[in-house]
């Protein structure tokens, strides 16, 4: 009896992970809100984001049940099955399972005919799409597929995510998020975002926990009329 109990509080707390961000939907993301621009998503997916969330109080008190849920899910039901389950609890106590927590109701927030992509970046850029999606049930639906599949690994090739990005065609503006260094410097980026972006569009900044380069990210935003944000709200 006490193991069936125990098997329910689990997938108790796996649900609350699931459906509380699955269904909700936000007009905001990390703090900045929904426009009315062609807006492209850039989210850094780098080894570093599977690491422990930082965000938060809130996401800090629901990393600590997932990685306890998940410790108990793999102990209680043990094999195969309790290994699998316990690292499903657990990966949604990383940063980047707060990030899809906070991504995916703003994407489900969109209203309808607003044109919006998502880029993913590690040491390569990975694409959503290859031209904006106007925002309807299905779009939006497709596009959290894609970022609900999204994991960890890599590089942090900030630079290379931002070219893809303000290349891309009709955007008008991107919400970069961040945890970390990155590669080549900060100032390399900067000074390459300078000479780029002549077409002043705009870029927001989102830093993701403590090991992001707040200097780096604040700068990025106010030299591209855009806004700073930490994830720590």
């Amino acid at each position: 009896m006490k193991k069936v109990v125990s098997i329910l509080s689990i997938c108790f707390v796996f649900s609350m992970f699931q459906s509380c961000y699955v269904m909700k939907k936000s007009n905001e993301f990390f703090g900045i809100e929904t426009s009315t621009h062609n807006t492209l998503y850039l989210i850094d997916i780098s080894g570093s984001m599977e690491g422990i969330d930082e965000g938060s109080i809130k996401d800090q008190v629901m990393r600590q049940v997932g990685n306890e849920a998940g410790n108990q899910v793999s102990n209680v039901i043990g094999g195969k099955i309790g290994s699998i389950l316990g690292k499903q609890v657990t990966k949604q106590a990383t940063k980047l399972g707060a990030v899809k927590r906070k991504l995916i109701p703003a994407i489900k927030g969109l209203p309808d005919g607003k044109k919006f992509a998502v880029f993913a970046y590690e040491n390569q850029v990975t694409k959503q799409s290859t031209e904006f999606r106007v925002s309807s049930n299905m779009s939006r639906t497709s596009a959290n597929i894609f970022v609900e599949n999204l994991k960890a690994s890599g590089g942090t090739n900030t630079l290379g995510g931002l070219l893809e990005a303000l290349s891309f065609n009709q955007v008008q503006e991107i919400v970069l998020m961040s945890d970390g260094l990155p590669n080549g410097g900060p100032e390399a980026v900067l000074e390459e975002i300078r000479k780029v972006n002549t077409n002043n569009i705009i870029i927001h900044t989102i830093a993701f926990g403590e090991d992001a380069d707040h200097n780096f990210m604040r700068t990025l935003a106010q030299e591209n009329n855009g806004v700073f944000v930490t994830s720590k709200m």
